[in-house]
């Protein structure tokens, strides 16, 4: 089974894009102020519900951040 990366442009004043390597559960946020961090262990339920969601700035804030153990890559 492969990994399968898909990436989605996001409609935020902070975000610039999100990237979710399925096979990992790993959750990666481009911030636009160049930080990349790194969400593990998120499960793909909440990377749907992002590619979904109308506010993804919303729903990053509300369901992401702080949910999930993270670390900073760049």
């Amino acid at each position: 089974m492969s990994n399968l990366i898909e990436r989605v442009v996001v409609d935020s004043e902070c975000i610039e894009d999100a990237t979710y390597a399925t096979q990992l559960n790993r959750l990666v946020l481009t911030y636009k102020n160049g930080g990349v961090y790194e969400y593990n262990k998120v499960p793909a339920f909440y990377w749907h519900g992002l590619f979904n969601a109308r506010s993804k700035g919303k729903f990053i804030n509300n369901h992401i951040i702080g949910q999930w153990t993270y670390k900073k890559v760049s």
